[in-house]
């Protein structure tokens, strides 16, 4: 009869203990979850203000575009139009590293998966201008050859 109980007790704090960790996770998985939407609206809006910058009144920032690989925690794909051409194309924001640390940078793509690197996220005006005139830049060439295979 002592050896029934001693069961009993035991599946009744384990269940307790695996309740307090279901709840613990749970806890931590709400805010997530929340930010995440305000997260893409934020990489959407930093993506319309970086083509508009360098094309005004240009393009139209559509939905998110889900990335199916390990990159898709470093960078965000979104469709994008061409209002001028009628155009579609993608567009991404990822974190390239540079000179001066890792900053957000944006590049679209057409149908035909040619890659064009429109600018930085983080920097703006004439800062924005002497860091990406450089048009041997070899990250920047690098994740131009990268991006239509993580993209896909």
């Amino acid at each position: 009869m002592t050896n029934d109980h001693t069961y009993k007790v035991f599946f009744i704090n384990y269940g307790i203990y695996v309740a307090i960790l279901v709840i613990l996770f749970g806890i931590l998985l709400y805010p997530v979850k929340v930010g995440q939407k305000a997260w893409q609206k934020n990489l959407k809006a930093n993506i319309e203000f970086v083509l508009d910058e360098s094309e005004p009144n240009s393009w139209t920032v559509g939905n998110s575009v889900k990335i199916k690989n390990p990159f898709s925690m470093n960078s965000a794909c979104y469709e994008v139009r061409n209002r001028k051409s009628g155009d579609t194309y993608k567009s991404v924001i990822i974190r390239v590293q540079t000179f001066y640390g890792p900053m957000p940078a944006v590049f679209t793509i057409d149908k035909d998966n040619n890659v064009e690197f429109v600018g930085y996220s983080s920097l703006h005006g004439r800062i924005s201008e002497q860091i990406t005139s450089n048009k041997t830049n070899k990250r920047i060439n690098y994740w131009k050859s990268k991006i239509p295979s993580i993209i896909q």
